[in-house]
């Protein structure tokens, strides 16, 4: 059964992007742990599916495409290549089913962090 996302729920569509089966706590808290990833995140959940560029990240591109492979590798978002373009969205489906509630207090702590430096 396929996702809205595009990745099979059974197997990862692509090496370094887990399915379903695949995504572990662990991972994907550490993936969290970073403001800039955090950001993207955040990105992500309201825009929907976005390039890197468009979300116009305060740092290289390198840094900015090493960001997009933690959170893949952890499980928090799904990459569809385009010609020369990656497309990042985020996986709420199955995050959801896996860890129930987490994307939204992930995105509610980040909100917050917003505020507060403001």
């Amino acid at each position: 059964m396929a996702s809205d996302t595009g990745v099979r729920r059974s197997a990862a569509a692509d090496a370094d992007q887990p399915g379903i089966d695949g995504i572990r706590l662990d991972a994907v808290l550490q993936a969290a742990a970073d403001p800039i990833r955090r950001y993207m995140l955040a990105v992500l959940a309201e825009r929907g599916e976005v390039t890197a560029a468009e979300m116009d990240l305060p740092v290289t591109r390198a840094t900015g495409s090493y960001h997009c492979r933690i959170l893949r590798q952890a499980g928090w978002t799904h990459t569809r290549v385009r010609g020369r373009e990656r497309y990042l969205s985020l996986r709420r489906e199955d995050l959801d089913e896996v860890y129930p509630g987490l994307v939204d207090a992930v995105l509610a702590a980040e909100r917050a962090e917003r505020e507060r430096r403001a």
